[in-house]
């Protein structure tokens, strides 16, 4: 007796090489963050550090803005760059290594009460 579509159900699970991308691709993502918010100091050879604010935020007062110069700037453009490689770098885990697709029996299902449904592969 074969089953009917709705005791079945497609389970969609990233394979082993695309969950290695997607690790990366968090990591790269926290990075990127971190580049963003992270404070930014200068140190001159001489007199105290000057406070550049971050990516994310312009310093506060005239000094910082005129001795910071661009680095803000800067500092957005590599964030915004290392959050375009952890896209990169998911979308071509999960293209160059794909999906895994698991038919499985419904839970109460003729095919789950004989215990013939697909076992989750890890």
């Amino acid at each position: 007796m074969s089953e009917t579509v709705d005791d079945q159900r497609t389970v969609v699970t990233l394979s082993v090489g695309a969950r290695i991308g997607a690790t990366i691709a968090l990591l790269l993502l926290i990075a990127a963050a971190y580049l963003l918010w992270s404070p930014i100091q200068l140190y001159p050879s001489e007199g105290f550090p000057i406070m550049c604010g971050s990516g994310a935020s312009i310093p506060g007062d005239e000094l910082g803005t005129a001795a910071c110069g661009k680095v803000n700037e800067i500092r957005q453009w590599q964030a915004g760059a290392m959050g375009a490689a952890a896209l990169v770098v998911a979308a071509g885990s999960v293209y160059a290594f794909g999906l895994r697709r698991n038919t499985e029996a419904l839970i109460g299902s003729t095919g789950s009460a004989t215990g013939d449904e697909a076992t989750p592969a890890n």
